[in-house]
């Protein structure tokens, strides 16, 4: 029996088509041209960076979101645009933001004051720092000698708003756990805890409404 499963097959089965002259030409991808696909990527960044300044190649303003999914809502992340109450809150219009290279997304919305606080700040910091130029007058492109220093050094996104890493939550520095945390059952504390964040709206109803009975009863 093993000298039958070690037998060298005769037959060759070969699935790729080398041929170009087969039916079924055209089968086999190749990447011979990978190296100068890189460079020309690179060189169309470049000649981008030259159009669009002093606009960021990045592209406009986003707003700072978590993640979704319970594993990942602590990691920040950017957003699409900002929502129109965001946009509002920090006294500009829709129409006008984006303008000024502003992303704005009508379909998100603010499901807490923290984001709408986050993406409110944002913006105030972005309007300080922002350098605005007149349409149609002077032509910018590839002029950066003719500029002042400090327009220079300013058009970049980084320049203008905080990144991602300023808007990670502090992480608490290692040390003793007290004697209460030791002698504390901790699936049930986290549970309770997780129950008293979930339950806190329907509990404040019950009890508005109990007292609207109880006044009620009074009278």
């Amino acid at each position: 029996r093993d000298r039958y499963q070690r037998r060298v097959h005769g037959k060759n089965r070969f699935r790729k088509h080398w041929n170009p002259c087969a039916s079924q030409k055209g089968h086999v991808k190749t990447w011979f041209n990978q190296a100068p696909q890189k460079k020309q990527r690179r060189i169309r960044r470049m000649q981008k960076a030259k159009d669009v300044f002093p606009r960021p190649v990045s592209g406009p303003l986003r707003p700072v979101v978590m993640c979704p999914t319970q594993r990942y809502n602590h990691k920040p992340r950017y957003g699409k645009g900002f929502t129109i109450q965001e946009v509002k809150a920090a006294g500009l219009c829709v129409k006008y933001a984006r303008t000024i290279g502003i992303g704005v997304d009508q379909r998100r919305k603010n499901h807490s004051e923290e984001s709408l606080s986050r993406n409110t700040d944002r913006l105030k910091s972005y309007l300080e720092k922002l350098i605005l130029y007149p349409l149609g007058k002077t032509n910018w492109k590839g002029e950066k000698n003719q500029m002042p220093k400090d327009v220079v050094q300013d058009t970049s996104q980084n320049g203008v708003a905080r990144g991602l890493d300023s808007y990670k939550p502090s992480e608490e520095a290692p040390r003793v756990p007290t004697e209460v945390e030791k002698s504390r059952h901790i699936y049930n504390f986290l549970r309770k805890v997780q129950r008293d964040s979930k339950l806190i709206g329907v509990r404040i109803q019950r009890q508005q409404r109990k007292d609207e009975k109880a006044k009620a009863k009074a009278k």
